[in-house]
């Protein structure tokens, strides 16, 4: 079976490479902002136009200086998305004009020997599109094409002429088996860990917190499966997020946590396990995702006496709910045990599918009541005489009786203890519900 076409939108800073990207895959992926230089990584998203579906990639603004320290990690993104691709979509800004930047981009898309259009953007009106292109016929490239991405005019033309007799575009099974996101606070090592696992440098990765901006996706083949990885932005503190692009990267963060399988939660192995990082904790939970924890950087812990057993204990003392969750003590640096974490996503994942018979729910009922019934109350004797599995993904479980407003929480937490000690629920978040009946 064919594979999608591949699309880069490639360009300098601030010509409109995120609008452009976020109207070809139909929602609002790219973080889009006035500053220059929001885009850092590649990130990538399905499309489709006239029944022809897809994948694009949105890349990095270019610049030829040294003036920005990502600027030439940025240039090697770019180049690493344009041996990826199939087409090429090389944005220009029309109010602009022609830029030395423009030049340099132009030769790439020449040595490329791929298929491209020269989009000039922010071609609004009519007389923009007629005056706006003129400059650009001297990059030597075909004829530039007027578009506004912030519209859509001219952009079905742009489609048109890559998408053209690309039959490979058709039919694709685009089903993904499961999708994970990795999350955490900045600097934590979640880009790194990326690369290790898909074993290429996909995400730029540097020592300056905050780096990563948007969520970036990424899918992978494993053992016959299409994985969906997603890096995220680093969670912090509300009060500490200081500007609106830091704001909509955590918002983005959140976004794709609650849109994966799994939640791989970084932890930062030199700094333990923080406040931040249960808050971080307490919100996966809350959403009732799927959870591994990942103490990343764990190689740095080596010469500090520091055992695996301590520190989840530690841990478990500061949230004793993460005893239910899968640990990993990994290194996306000496690659130590980045091969078990797809292993461990994919089991947790198959877990969150399954759901319990109601018949063997209900024996399980009748022997954790008997053994521990809940104490009545206001002098009413309270009975749970039923319980069913009403949603799997997160599980949720419907207990039925006579006086729920009376079960006590702790009793509630008997009861999902008891759930978990007795079927297989590591990884899982549960879900109570008790209801009147």
């Amino acid at each position: 079976m064919s594979k999608k076409l591949k699309i880069v939108i490639i360009g300098r800073p601030n010509v409109g490479k995120s609008t452009l990207f976020n109207k070809l895959c139909g929602r609002r992926t790219s973080i889009v902002n006035p500053t220059a230089g929001v885009t850092r990584d590649r990130i990538y998203a399905s499309g489709e136009w006239l029944d022809k579906k897809f994948d694009v990639i949105d890349t990095g603004g270019f610049i030829d200086s040294d003036e920005d320290s990502f600027s030439e990690k940025i240039r090697e993104q770019i180049v690493e998305a344009v041996k990826e691709c199939d087409s090429i979509i090389f944005l220009v800004d029309g109010k602009d004009g022609l830029n030395p930047n423009d030049q340099h981009l132009a030769k790439i898309v020449r040595q490329s020997d791929k298929k491209y259009v020269l989009a000039v953007n922010k071609c609004d009106t009519p007389e923009q599109l007629k005056n706006n292109t003129i400059s650009f016929f001297d990059l030597g490239l075909d004829d530039p094409i007027g578009i506004s991405a912030l519209n859509g005019s001219g952009v079905g033309d742009v489609l048109d002429i890559l998408l053209d007799e690309s039959d490979s575009s058709k039919a694709v099974d685009t089903n993904e088996s499961f999708s994970i996101s990795i999350v955490g606070m900045p600097n934590v090592g979640k880009s790194s860990l990326l690369n290790s696992i898909i074993q290429k440098e996909q995400a730029i990765v540097s020592e300056v917190a905050g780096t990563t901006r948007d969520s970036i996706d990424t899918n992978i083949q494993w053992h016959g499966k299409t994985v969906k990885i997603v890096d995220t932005a680093g969670l912090r503190k509300k009060s500490k997020v200081d500007t609106d692009i830091e704001f909509y990267s955590s918002l983005r963060a959140i976004d794709s946590l609650m849109r994966s399988d799994v939640v791989l939660f970084v932890i930062d192995a030199e700094k333990g396990f923080t406040k931040q990082d249960k808050t971080i904790a307490s919100q996966i939970i809350k959403k009732g995702k799927s959870m591994i924890i990942l103490v990343n950087k764990w190689d740095l812990t080596s010469k500090k006496d520091i055992l695996a057993d301590s520190f989840m204990l530690d841990m478990f003392d500061s949230f004793r709910l993460l005893e239910y969750y899968p640990i990993l003590f990994v290194s996306a640096l000496t690659k130590r045990r980045i091969s078990n974490i797809l292993s461990e996503a994919w089991e947790v994942f198959n877990k969150h599918k399954e759901k319990i018979n109601t018949k063997e729910l209900n024996n399980w009922l009748a022997k954790t009541v008997q053994k521990y019934p809940p104490p009545a109350l206001q002098g009413k004797s309270i009975k749970i005489k039923f319980i069913d599995e009403v949603q799997i993904s997160p599980p949720l479980f419907a207990f039925f009786c006579n006086y729920p407003k009376l079960i006590s929480v702790p009793y509630k937490r008997y009861l999902h203890n008891a759930l978990r000690e007795s079927f297989d629920f590591k990884g899982i978040t549960l879900k109570l519900s008790i209801r009147k009946g």
